[in-house]
């Protein structure tokens, strides 16, 4: 129970750190990326307002309503760009690729020339970011090398990785040098409260069964009267829910391993059905059972015990004059047990997945009177889970409720 608990915690723990750190890291390269590429951005529009001179003087270079703008030496001698100059008809009227040496004069006016044949005014070439402007004599192309700033960012990207994963397991190992005392109270309590359950359960199996040969005993001398009617039916009740508690604190068991075999389930709906025909026939429901031969493997025994929670909740619920249904069928690789019956409207509630609750109840006076302790429904999702399959309920309509079984062939 321990080491189960533990390993949840681990994994638990461990995801929240994991998204935690992503998004540090996304956020860390975003910001980063972001500032790099407004740096450059801005030092493409002052070559364009300078029209690439390091130092001018002249009022409004960029042309009317363009603030002037200065580069420092400096600042220009740490960029590696080119910039070209084409007038309306795309004549190259100045070419400067004084910056950098690895581009021609040539290559230079190749590249502008086709960047503005692609009609875009800023974009990514190779290892240049290129940015347009128009003038009404010319247009002028600036293209900035950032190899530098690309190399920048995936450095940054690689070291946030590499101290990630370095915090990630520093992490793991704190968090299980930690979890096992954060968990061992919390184990301790749920293995205490399931020997309770279970010891609780064995010590009643003998008083309802003394009162339950005692009640019939007395109806031997005394006959049958409404008060041993009561004290039979609520003696049953107590049986159920007994039964119902130690299958729950059983398949809650996390190392439980049901054993497993190759059976009919078409037998299976057969035999579980069977004893409900007469309670379903006393209140006048049609039962119809379509028991399709398929072969399943589980465990058996587990099995008829979820059938026979559906049917004893089917007959329960199923006003007078109603139907219940059961049948087999097989889609897309999966056994599909589908078990149907008409229902009180009012019964229904909003969300269905609810009613595998533990002691959930829509409606708690009229449950009791049928008999309910909440409990069935959870234990069959549990029987299910313990045998790799899925049960879930819907309505089709206000007056049907659907309970499917799904397991893989």
């Amino acid at each position: 129970m321990v080491r189960t608990l533990q390993i949840r915690f681990v994994k638990t723990a461990m995801t929240a750190i994991t998204v935690l750190l992503l998004v540090v890291i996304l956020a860390i390269s975003g910001i980063n990326t972001y500032r790099i590429y407004a740096d450059v951005k801005a030092l493409e529009d002052m070559l364009l307002d300078n029209r690439g001179l390091p130092d001018m003087g002249m009022t409004n270079p960029g042309g009317p309503g363009r603030r002037n703008k200065r580069i420092t030496p400096d600042r220009a001698m740490s960029a590696r760009y080119f910039l070209v100059q084409l007038s309306e008809d795309g004549t190259v009227e100045k070419t400067d690729t004084s910056m950098i040496y690895s581009v021609s004069e040539e290559e230079a006016q190749e590249m502008a020339q086709a960047v503005i044949l692609s009609g875009k005014e800023s974009g990514l070439t190779e290892r240049f970011l290129y940015q347009t402007r128009k003038t009404d004599d010319d247009t002028t192309v600036v293209f900035m090398d950032v190899s530098s700033q690309i190399s920048s960012v995936l450095s940054v990207i690689v070291i946030s990785f590499v101290i990630a994963a370095i915090g990630w397991i520093l992490m793991l190992l704190l968090v299980i040098a930690l979890s096992k005392k954060a968990i061992t109270p919390i184990a301790e309590n749920i293995v205490r409260q399931k020997q309770f359950v279970t010891n609780a359960g064995h010590e009643l199996k003998t008083p309802l069964a003394i009162i339950m040969a005692n009640t019939e005993a007395l109806e031997l001398y005394t006959g049958e009267s409404k008060w041993t009617r009561n004290i039979k039916a609520q003696t049953q009740r107590l049986n159920v829910l007994m039964q119902n508690l130690l299958t729950l604190s059983r398949m809650d068991e996390p190392d439980l391993k049901l054993p497993m075999e190759d059976f009919d389930l078409g037998d299976l709906l057969r035999e579980s059905a069977a004893p409900f025909e007469e309670p379903a026939r006393e209140k006048k429901i049609q039962f119809t059972v379509d028991a399709a031969p398929v072969t399943i493997h589980a465990n058996r025994d587990s099995m008829g015990q979820l059938l026979g929670i559906l049917f004893d909740n089917a007959v329960k619920y199923t006003p007078e004059g109603g139907i219940i249904t059961a049948a087999i069928r097989t889609e897309n690789r999966q056994v599909v047990l589908e078990q149907k019956n008409s229902i009180d409207p009012a019964s229904a509630v909003e969300e269905p997945g609810r009613l595998f609750e533990r002691f959930y109840r829509s409606d708690s006076a009229r449950d009791r009177k049928k008999g309910g302790y909440g409990i069935g429904l959870s234990a069959a999702r549990a029987i299910a889970q313990a045998n790799g399959a899925e049960i879930s309920a819907m309505y089709p309509d206000q007056e049907t409720i659907v309970f499917n079984v799904r397991k893989m062939v």
